[in-house]
This record gives C-alpha cells, sequence and structure tokens, in this order.
C-alpha cells in the first residue's frame, strides 16, 4: 500500500548522485515511487540488463588483466557473462557476448595505457559531505556521490572512464554534465591532480570521446551546480505525494518503471 500522504524529507533527497538529479527534474511522481516509497519496479527494462551485464563483463575483465599483467582471452568473457546469467536470470547472453570484440580490443589496449600509471583502479566510489569534505559513500553526511568505471593516472592528469552502452552516438551536453559531476567528486578525492580527462567509452561502437577539465573549471562547474541542487531540495522537502508536480510525456511515460502505480497512468487505462 503506497503511504500519498508520506512527507518527502532531505533524507529521501540526500545522497544526490547525477541520475537522482535527473530523477527529480524529470517527473516528481516517479521520483516520489523511487526513491520516497522506494517501490521495485515489477519489471527491469532489457537494455538496463544488457547494460549491466555488458559492465559486469567489462569490470571483471579490466581487474583480471591488471592482476595478470597480459591480455584478456575472449573464452574468459564468456565465464564473466555466464556468472552475470546467475545473478540476473533475464540476461541475454548471446546479446552480451555481441559487445565481446569490442570490449577485448578496449581492455587490452587499456593495458598498455596504464604501464607506467601511479594510480590504476576500477568501480571507485566517491562520495562528499555538504561541506566538499570526502567521506565514505554509505556514510550518514553524504551529500553528493557517484561512481567511476575505471580510472588511471598519467602524470598531473586523471583518466576517468565511464562505459556506456547506448545506441546513441550523440555525445551531448547531460553526458558532459554527467562527466563534469563524475571529476567534480575525483577532484576532492584525488587533490593530488591538476587535469581530469573524462572518456565516454561506448562499448557497442568501440569509439571513446574525450573532454578534459581543469580545477578552475570545476571549481566553477561546483559554484553553479550546488544552488540548483538546492533548489530541488527546496521544490520536493516537506511536500506529500499530492503536492508533486508530475511530468507526464510520450517519453517519459514510456519508460517510466512504475505506469503499475502511477495514477496518471491509471487514469489513462481507465479512459
Amino acid at each position: 500500500m503506497i503511504s500519498y500522504e508520506k512527507i518527502v524529507s532531505l533524507d529521501h533527497l540526500r545522497p544526490w548522485s547525477f541520475s537522482k538529479v535527473q530523477k527529480a527534474k524529470k517527473c516528481q511522481y516517479e521520483f516520489f515511487f523511487r526513491y520516497v516509497e522506494k517501490i521495485e519496479p515489477l519489471t527491469r527494462a532489457d537494455f538496463l540488463i544488457l547494460g549491466s551485464g555488458v559492465h559486469y563483463v567489462l569490470e571483471n575483465a579490466l581487474n583480471t588483466v591488471f592482476k595478470d599483467g597480459r591480455p584478456i582471452r575472449k573464452e574468459l568473457l564468456s565465464d564473466f557473462a555466464l556468472q552475470f546469467k546467475e545473478m540476473e536470470p533475464e540476461a541475454d547472453v548471446s546479446l552480451i557476448s555481441s559487445f565481446f570484440p569490442n570490449i577485448v580490443k578496449f581492455v587490452n589496449g587499456q593495458l598498455r595505457r596504464v604501464e607506467e600509471s601511479s594510480l590504476v583502479a576500477s568501480e571507485i566510489e566517491l562520495a562528499v559531505d555538504d561541506s566538499f569534505n570526502p567521506v565514505s559513500y554509505s556514510s550518514d553526511s553524504v551529500f553528493m556521490r557517484g561512481k567511476l568505471d575505471f580510472i588511471f593516472s598519467k602524470g598531473n592528469t586523471l583518466y576517468i572512464v565511464d562505459h556506456k552502452t547506448s545506441k546513441s552516438w550523440e555525445f551531448n551536453n547531460k553526458i558532459k554534465t554527467q562527466l563534469r559531476w563524475y571529476a567534480l567528486l575525483a577532484s576532492v578525492k584525488y587533490p593530488q591532480f591538476e587535469r581530469f580527462a573524462l572518456e565516454v567509452h561506448n562499448v557497442r561502437y568501440g569509439t571513446v570521446n574525450r573532454v578534459i577539465f581543469n580545477l578552475r573549471e570545476l571549481s566553477l562547474f561546483r559554484r553553479n551546480l550546488i544552488p540548483k541542487i538546492f533548489s530541488v531540495e527546496e521544490e520536493l522537502a516537506g511536500k506529500s505525494f499530492g503536492e508533486l508536480q508530475p511530468n507526464p510525456s510520450d517519453y517519459n511515460c514510456r519508460w517510466c518503471e512504475y505506469r503499475h502505480v502511477c495514477p496518471l497512468a491509471e487514469r489513462e487505462n481507465g479512459e
């Protein structure tokens, strides 16, 4: 039973991730169901399962080559995909395996890139409090956080790689804002670096797009970002479901995981 009278609190809003801010701006109803009522979706979209599977294979492949110090074998990727299948029964191993050639090429290429790196890691959890001090990812004082797929360093530059499986080639402002979010968190965790090279690795096409931020640019981004987050908090905190504003549209509603509980969808179905 959904508690429509439940009040949105600051604890529901924080910690903020890039995707969580996007959800809040996209539709307040969807945000309520996911982060306030914490309703589990009935099903996960196929493309989300595929993306999780490809990320799982990539993470394990990268960890393996860095540990062993030699190129990955394609056969090993099948083992990782089957491991994911055990955790996610709806995963399509044949679809995941279609990404194997690009995964092998990328992973073995990274092995050469990090030969002289002083810092190499994958699946890094970063978090800061509202004073922008680094804190534990699961701390009660987390204000913002994010996960980095893969990082390595070269001189005064930290390279941050984000894996995507999107069908779109577009390298738009939304993606660049997400990359700035990651770079900002990384600049707090790793203050020894002066530049942050963000690379979007599209596993589907085997392409990499890069954008580089310096500390001055990240400082400006932070000054602009924090007021926007506070503004979102003001819009949501202290409100019940009836006071929230939905944002129905063909796109938003088509991909919403909460149509089965949304009163707008029920009304539409009733008509």
